[in-house]
C-alpha cells in the first residue's frame, strides 16, 4: 500500500506544485495516524454505535471528505437507511431524507459487487435521483462508497460512503485507505455485536437462573398450578401452551401467530375445541426431550393454521397428567433455551405431580367411605357419619347417585376412563363443593346435591359437559344412570342397586345418555334379571311376524292389537280409536287369529302379545340428553 500512497501523493502534490517530499511526509503522517485511530477502535470493546461514530469521525479527518456516513440496505422494505454520520453542518440540513429507495441507490450495488463505488459529480448523477436530490440539498458532489462487509443489530448490510463539497480525483491512496478503513471497522462491528450478545446471554442466563430458583420455591412453597404456568410463560420466550389434566384447563396467554390469532383469541381457542385437539396431542406423544417438531392444526371460523411445535406430556406413574407445549421461532432450540424448557418441564412436572398424588389420595379416601355406604350388610351408622365427617361430606343432605360403566373401554378418546377419574374432580368442583365421584368395583358413581339436580338447567348446560368430558377421554358416549334420592346413609346401596338396574337395561336396549328406571317402564326390575339374547328373541316369536306381514302388505295388525289392548279389549272405544267400522275392527282380530295364533281374547296370549310391545317400545325409545340435544 506504501507505493500506491506514494504515487498517488506525489501526484497530487506535483499538481498543486508545493513542497513535495515535506508534504508526502505530513500526508503519510497524516494517513497513518487515522489507521492508528480506527485500529484503536477494534480494541476499545465499545459498544456498536460509538465504533461507527468513531468510525465516520475518523476518516473525515485530514482527508478531501468533509461529510462520512454509513448506510443500511434494509431488504424488507427496501430502502437504504443512515445508520450514523459525521456531518458539521448537519443542523441546517435538519428535515432532509434519511433514507432512499434501493432499487436507484448505489447502496446495493456496492453490497452485490463487494467493492468501492466513485460518483465523480452526485449532482448531476441521473442514474441515482435520490442520491441527486440530497446531493443538490446538502451541497456534495464526490462520493466514495465502500462495502463494510457486515451487518449491523437490525442485520442491515452495511456500506460507508464518504462526501466532498467539490469534485475531487479519487487516487487509489484514497480507495486503499478507505478499504483499510472498512475491513478495520467491520472487525470492530463484528466484535462489538460478539461482545453485546455475550452479555445479553450472560444477562438471560442470570435471569434464567434466577427465576429458575424462584419457580421451584413456588412449587414445593404449594403454589397454584395457574401461577406456576405464569412463571413459566415469563421465563421461556417462545409461546406456549400448558395443559393440567388433573384440572382438567389450558394455560396459554401468547398467540403463536398474531395475524391469525391475537392473544385474546388464541386464549379463547385454547379453552375450546383446540385446547382438547392440542390434549388429543398430548396423549398420542411420547416424550422426545424437545428434539422432534410436531405438526400442530388450529382451526378458526373455517381457517386453518399449521404450527410446528415441540410437544412434552407430562407424566406421573405411567399416567399423563398433562402437557408443555412450544411454539418455536427457529427449527431448534438454542443452547439457554433448551436449557429453560428443561427446567420449567421438570417444575411443571412436579407442580402436576403433587396435584396428581393429593387427587389419588382424596379419591382413595371417598372410595373408602363409599365402599361402606354401598356394602349389602347393614351400614355401621356410627362409624360411617364419623368417616364422612373427617372428609367434611354431609350425608344428611338430600343426595342422588349418577352411575356409569367402565366395562366400555378407551375407544379413540384422550385418555380413556382413567384420564375421566382425573378430571371429574375439578369439573364437579366447578358445578358445586358438595360433589364427589367415586370407582366402585365396575362403575364410576357421581354423588350429587339433590338441589343442583332439580336445578332446571341441569339436563341441559351441566349434563352436557359432563357428556362432552366423557366423549372427549374416551371417545365415545355411554349410559349414565340417575338413581333415587339418599336422604340417609342406609338409601345408597339400595341407590347403587338401582343404578346397576339401569345400567344392565342401557346395555340391553343400547340407550344411551341420562336414563331413569321409570323410562324403562314398570317391568324395569325384571327385565333387568332377563338376558339381551332372551328378550330379543321374546320380541321376536311373539310379533315379529305380525311386523314383517305389515310390512309386506301395507296392513296395520299390529297397531290394531296395540289399540285393542290398551282400550281393554272394547270394540267401540277401539274401532273409534282407529277411525274404522267395529266390523272391520272384528275382521282384522280374526285374522291375526288365523296367521299367526294370536288370540286376543285369552288373557296370557294378551298379556305376552303387550309385554312384547312394551319392550319392543323401551328397545326403541331415543336417548336421553347428548352432547348433540
Amino acid at each position: 500500500m506504501t507505493d500506491t500512497f506514494e504515487a498517488g501523493s506525489r501526484q497530487r502534490l506535483r499538481h498543486h506544485g508545493s513542497n513535495a517530499e515535506g508534504s508526502l511526509a505530513a500526508a503519510r503522517q497524516g494517513v497513518l495516524g487515522r489507521i492508528r485511530d480506527i485500529a484503536s477502535v477494534v480494541n476499545s470493546g465499545g459498544d456498536l454505535g460509538s465504533i461507527l461514530e468513531t468510525v465516520v469521525h475518523a476518516v473525515c479527518q485530514d482527508t478531501p471528505w468533509a461529510r462520512a456516513g454509513i448506510m443500511g440496505a434494509n431488504r424488507a422494505t427496501g430502502f437504504s437507511e443512515l445508520v450514523t454520520r459525521y456531518d458539521p453542518g448537519h443542523s441546517r440540513n435538519a428535515g432532509l431524507p434519511t433514507s432512499w429507495k434501493l432499487s436507484t441507490s448505489p447502496t446495493l450495488q456496492v453490497i452485490e459487487a463487494r467493492r468501492p463505488v466513485i460518483i465523480p459529480d452526485a449532482q448531476v448523477a441521473d442514474e441515482h435521483p435520490d442520491y441527486q436530490a440530497d446531493a443538490r440539498a446538502r451541497g456534495y458532489r464526490t462520493i466514495v462508497l465502500v462495502p463494510l462487509c457486515c451487518t449491523d443489530a437490525h442485520n442491515r448490510e452495511m456500506v460507508l460512503a464518504v462526501h466532498s463539497p467539490e469534485r475531487v480525483d479519487v487516487t487509489d491512496e484514497d480507495i486503499d485507505l478507505l478499504t483499510t478503513v472498512s475491513h478495520l471497522a467491520a472487525i470492530a462491528i463484528e466484535k462489538a455485536k460478539l461482545l453485546h450478545d455475550e452479555r445479553l446471554l450472560s444477562s438471560r442466563l442470570q435471569r434464567t437462573l434466577e427465576l429458575h430458583a424462584g419457580l421451584l420455591e413456588r412449587v414445593l412453597a404449594g403454589s397454584s398450578t395457574e401461577a406456576i404456568a405464569s412463571i413459566v410463560e415469563a421465563i421461556v420466550p417462545d409461546p406456549v401452551l400448558i395443559l393440567d389434566f388433573t384440572t382438567n384447563t389450558v394455560h396459554g396467554t401468547r398467540s403463536p401467530q398474531s395475524a391469525f390469532a391475537s392473544d385474546r383469541e388464541w386464549s379463547e381457542l385454547m379453552s375450546g375445541a383446540a385446547g382438547r385437539a392440542a390434549a388429543a396431542l398430548i396423549h398420542q406423544s411420547e416424550p422426545c426431550d424437545f428434539s422432534r417438531l410436531i405438526p400442530f392444526t388450529i382451526e378458526k371460523e373455517g381457517q386453518s393454521l399449521e404450527l410446528r411445535a415441540f410437544l412434552e406430556p407430562l407424566r406421573v406413574d405411567g399416567q399423563t397428567v398433562g402437557g408443555f407445549v412450544i411454539f418455536p421461532r427457529q427449527r431448534k432450540l438454542d443452547h439457554l433455551d433448551f436449557l429453560i424448557a428443561q427446567e420449567a418441564k421438570f417444575a411443571l412436572s412436579t407442580q402436576l405431580m403433587r396435584s396428581h398424588i393429593e387427587l389419588r389420595r382424596q379419591a382413595a379416601d371417598v372410595g373408602k367411605l363409599f365402599e361402606r355406604l354401598f356394602a349389602s350388610h347393614p351400614v355401621d351408622r356410627r362409624r360411617v357419619l364419623a368417616q364422612a365427617e373427617q372428609l367434611e361430606i354431609d350425608l344428611s343432605s338430600p343426595m342422588r347417585l349418577l352411575a356409569v360403566s367402565l366395562s366400555c373401554r378407551k375407544t379413540g378418546g384422550c385418555g380413556g376412563f382413567g384420564q375421566l377419574q382425573s378430571v371429574l374432580p375439578s369439573l364437579l368442583r366447578r358445578w358445586h363443593e358438595a360433589a364427589y365421584s367415586v370407582v366402585h368395583e365396575q362403575s364410576l358413581f357421581i354423588v350429587l346435591p339433590q338441589e343442583l339436580v332439580a336445578q332446571s338447567h341441569f339436563r341441559g348446560t351441566i349434563f352436557r359437559q359432563l357428556v362432552d368430558t366423557m366423549r372427549w377421554q374416551c371417545g365415545s358416549e355411554s349410559a349414565i344412570a340417575l338413581g333415587p334420592l339418599c336422604r340417609r346413609p342406609e338409601d345408597y346401596a339400595d341407590a347403587r342397586q338401582e343404578c346397576l338396574r339401569i345400567l344392565t337395561l342401557a346395555s340391553m336396549f343400547d340407550r344411551k345418555g341420562l336414563l331413569e328406571q321409570s323410562d324403562f317402564g314398570p317391568f324395569a326390575v325384571l327385565l333387568s334379571a332377563v338376558d339381551t339374547a332372551a328378550v330379543t328373541t321374546f320380541i321376536e316369536g311373539t310379533i315379529g311376524r305380525v311386523i314383517e306381514y305389515d310390512s309386506t302388505n301395507s296392513t296395520a295388525l299390529l297397531r290394531t292389537a296395540s289399540v285393542f289392548i290398551d282400550n281393554s279389549c272394547k270394540y267401540r272405544a277401539t274401532a273409534d280409536e282407529l277411525g274404522i267400522h267395529v266390523s272391520t275392527l272384528r275382521y282384522r282380530l280374526t285374522r291375526l287369529k288365523d296367521l299367526f295364533g294370536l288370540d286376543l281374547e285369552d288373557a296370557e296370549s294378551r298379556f305376552g302379545f303387550s309385554l312384547a310391545l312394551r319392550l319392543r317400545a323401551v328397545s326403541e325409545s331415543p336417548s336421553g340428553p347428548s352432547v348433540e340435544s
